[in-house]
């Protein structure tokens, strides 16, 4: 922390609100790594080598060791202090299981340590007072007779969306591999530059005033004040964190993670593409992926976890909660999309903030409840194609404006989306290469997305470049 502390400058980082609506969750990855080479102890994933490369590339990121916090007009920033850094968390440890064992349970997590990291959905500092949220943590897991490793980290997703996550996490195997490779022929090669781009005035600059390219709910939302949003505001970010984490919203959950063939969802394709609509000549892989585990997940859940209880539970239930939360007739998919692409002035820039819109459709009840067929992913299929292509760059810089027009705008929007009843969240980060990421042990065997607790949640990777098709991890509720 002593080195990290002299080559980082004191700073503030104040972030926009489109990063503060991410402020309850957290971005975690699992890299599985196995040692087919029989690469000794001491320099497979060399323990120093690691911990070291990984202070190293925090210097590059130095608002993951900052403390999170909100000054007199509730504008969120993180302060990074060069005399009293917020220290990450990392560890190193042994593991009495064999890595083929775990690969043959599926590389389940249950079989990992007690003092392995738990993959919280809000991130919460361990006390209320005296101390900070942690930005980032990571942890190391080496396993029997030196048969592999798994490498895990969580960021906040207040300072990270996918792409500056993956950044990060590339950037420190990037040093790890450049310092194994100096120790082993002796070079000195210096270390590539790369520049990244912390600061967010860079998406200031794009904010509109205007909200005619946004859907009439979300203008609904955010043009409407809140009074709980301005009650919550008026709280310390650990305070909010607590709040969150103890209200309900997260959960006992079950977690599954599933393989899905990429011919299965190209036979789904070509079967769907029969029902669409003139105005869509062709479904994206995307379209139909969303929509199959839309359906699935909709089909499982329990669309009123009020039935069978007793009739005064069931009458207060009506009366009350439904005038102010989503009614049990439609399920609601969201969709997080990356507007990067969309704005001009990020182009060719590695901005690490967060530039991600949530785009969504909602279905009835009645649909969901249907017969699995090609025409049900086509109607499904439709709404997220549609809703994923009004996006342009006229509809981001309203986004980042209309979030922008107060300072609680996020505690409003995080709000809105917590009222939802039946919704679940879709992350597609099929285009993210996590599966690529070489520490100098080569590419994992799996890289995948661990549980959350958060409510149907969906994390989809790519599958592993041997066999193709897609990653996916589901959290659910545990009825």
């Amino acid at each position: 922390m002593e080195e990290l502390a002299r080559n980082i400058q004191s700073q503030n980082y104040y972030l926009d609100e489109v990063d503060s609506t991410s402020f309850i969750t957290t971005i975690p990855i699992h890299l599985w790594y196995e040692n087919t080479a029989n690469v000794p102890a001491d320099k497979f994933l060399a323990p120093e080598m690691l911990k070291t490369s990984f202070f190293k590339a925090l210097e590059e990121f130095p608002i993951l060791v900052g403390h999170l916090k909100s000054d007199a007009e509730w504008k969120t920033y993180i302060e990074v202090d060069k005399n009293n850094l917020n220290a990450p968390e990392y560890s190193d440890t042994q593991s009495e299981v064999h890595f083929q064992t775990i690969r043959d349970a599926g590389f389940n997590t249950n079989m990992l340590p007690n003092t392995f990291i738990e993959a919280r959905v809000v991130p919460v500092p361990p006390t209320l007072v005296g101390t900070s949220i942690k930005n980032i943590r990571a942890h190391v897991v080496r396993f029997k007779e030196n048969s592999g490793a798994v490498v895990f980290v969580m960021a906040a997703h207040n300072v990270f969306n996918g792409y500056g996550f993956h950044c990060f996490v590339s950037r420190w195997a990037e040093i790890a591999r450049w310092m194994q490779n100096s120790a082993a022929d002796g070079s000195s090669a210096a270390l590539p530059r790369r520049s990244f781009v912390h600061d967010r005035s860079i998406v200031r600059e794009i904010r509109s005033s205007e909200t005619d390219a946004l859907d009439s709910s979300l203008r609904a939302t955010m043009l409407c004040s809140d009074p709980m949003a301005r009650v919550v505001g008026w709280f310390s970010p650990n305070v909010r964190a607590m709040m969150i984490r103890y209200s309900g919203v997260t959960t006992d959950f079950i977690n599954c993670s599933f393989h899905i063939p990429a011919d299965a969802i190209e036979a789904l394709q070509r079967e769907a593409q029969e029902f669409a609509p003139p105005d869509i000549p062709r479904y994206t892989k995307n379209d139909v992926l969303v929509s199959l585990i839309s359906l699935a997940i909709a089909q499982c859940t329990a669309w009123d976890k009020h039935e069978g209880k007793s009739a005064l539970v069931s009458t207060l239930n009506r009366l009350l909660l439904n005038r102010f939360l989503a009614g049990p007739s439609e399920f609601t998919t969201l969709l997080p999309v990356d507007m990067r692409a969309h704005i001009g002035s990020l182009k060719g820039v590695a901005y690490t903030g967060n530039t991600t819109f949530q785009k969504g459709f909602a279905a009835s009840r009645d649909l969901f409840r249907m017969e699995p067929s090609a025409q049900l992913v086509a109607e499904l299929a439709t709404r997220v194609h549609r809703s994923v292509a009004t996006l342009s760059e006229r509809a981001a810089h309203q986004y980042f404006g209309i979030l922008n027009r107060q300072p609680y705008g996020h505690l409003q929007y995080v709000l809105h989306q917590v009222k939802l009843r039946n919704m679940m969240y879709i992350a597609n980060n099929t285009r993210s290469a996590f599966h690529t990421i070489d520490f100098g042990a080569g590419a994992p065997a799996l890289a995948r997305a661990p549980a959350h607790g958060f409510p149907n949640l969906v994390i989809i990777l790519p599958g592993h470049p041997s066999v193709g098709g897609y990653e996916a991890s589901f959290t659910l509720c545990r009825e």
